[in-house]
């Protein structure tokens, strides 16, 4: 009988834990439309930093390497992104990443993970493509965008990551 009543309490006291967890509410009201990520990229953009990340350094070091494009006299890189899926971008001092000009895309526009850059000549030749992760997706109100460059050593299956770029850009317009 001892038994019998100590298992029913277990059962009881199992039934009484598990009990509330098994009845949530019912999420009310609507998330509303998803942002159109396409608006969200055009305008022009202006780099706030550039930053570094040795992904063999056990410690994942990371260097500021802005001076490069911003001495602070200069206007930094900029890059601007029209509504006809056109793209330019200038620069005074450091790399272009990017490619003067060109057309841009992305890997799937209702779900981007990357922004494709198709660059071409100043005669409208096709020149190259470049593909680069974004950090994040932009909101036509965010004024806040970071794309990532994954430097690759060696090409094909056996190619490894050995540098990371993490460039930042302010929205100006």
């Amino acid at each position: 009988m001892k038994n019998f009543i100590k298992n029913t309490m277990i059962k009881v006291l199992l039934v009484a834990l598990v009990a509330p967890t098994g009845c949530k509410p019912e999420p009310q009201g609507e998330l509303g439309e998803p942002f159109d990520k396409v608006a969200g990229m055009l305008g022009t953009w202006q780099l706030n930093t550039f930053i570094q990340t040795d992904l063999n350094n056990p410690i994942k070091e990371q260097r500021d390497l802005t001076y490069f494009f911003d001495d602070g006299i200069v206007t930094p890189m900029q890059i601007t992104f029209n509504e006809d899926r056109s793209y330019y971008s200038s620069l005074e001092i450091g790399r272009n990443y990017f490619g003067e000009q060109g057309v841009w895309g992305f890997d799937d526009d209702n779900h981007p993970s990357y922004i494709i850059l198709e660059t071409t000549l100043s005669d409208g030749t096709p020149s190259d493509t470049l593909q680069y992760e974004l950090g994040s997706v932009i909101r036509p109100f965010d004024n806040d965008m970071t794309i990532e460059y994954d430097r690759l050593c060696g090409e094909g299956p056996t190619a490894s990551s050995t540098v990371l770029y993490s460039i930042n850009f302010n929205r100006i317009n």
